[in-house]
């Protein structure tokens, strides 16, 4: 009985500081800091949620750079991690490139430019992601490190396919604008 206390209490334990590292990713504070450098040395690249995203997903989802770059710095994250999939199949820089975080993925494309290249279960890279959601800031960012514009997914979409079914109008000029230049 007395170990299976032990074990629940040391579960229990795991899941509160599950819940504050998710919570502290989107936190700028020195606090948060702090907390987040411990959880990473203590346990290591960890899923956070249902979805399989680590911290750097969800410091990359939140455009926490200072903590990216503090954590990056420290070696508590490696570049090697900076390839890790969640569910979705999505590396960090799929949620920096959907939420529009230009400045955080200069930082993981600075260190693993091939993450340009990354391909999701959906079989769409950042640039994809960037054309669907309107973040025009990350597009140009993810073009500029050779980024396959003309890339397509299982289906045949392309970038210009996913800037108009995302109503992204403004992308899809922008996009053209660059080859007919």
């Amino acid at each position: 009985m007395a170990e299976i206390v032990a074990n629940f209490n040391t579960s229990t334990t795991f899941m509160s500081h599950r819940s504050k590292a998710y919570k502290s990713t989107s936190e700028k504070t020195p606090e948060a800091l702090v907390f987040l450098c411990n959880f990473t040395r203590d346990n290591g690249p960890v899923l956070l949620d249902d979805r399989e995203d680590t911290v750097l997903h969800l410091l990359a989802t939140n455009g926490n750079k200072i903590a990216l770059e503090s954590l990056l710095r420290a070696g508590l994250l490696s570049d090697d991690l900076l390839m890790t999939k969640n569910a979705h199949g999505n590396i960090a820089l799929h949620e920096a490139a959907r939420f529009g975080h230009r400045e955080v993925a200069e930082i993981m494309l600075s260190r693993k430019p091939e993450l340009v290249l990354e391909r999701n279960n959906a079989d769409e890279t950042p640039l994809y992601i960037a054309a669907e959601y309107g973040q025009r800031d990350v597009f140009e960012v993810l073009e500029g490190f050779k980024s396959d514009c003309m890339m397509r997914t299982r289906d045949g979409r392309t970038i210009l396919h996913a800037a108009i079914d995302g109503e992204r109008y403004c992308m899809f000029y922008f996009q053209f604008s660059l080859y007919t230049d």
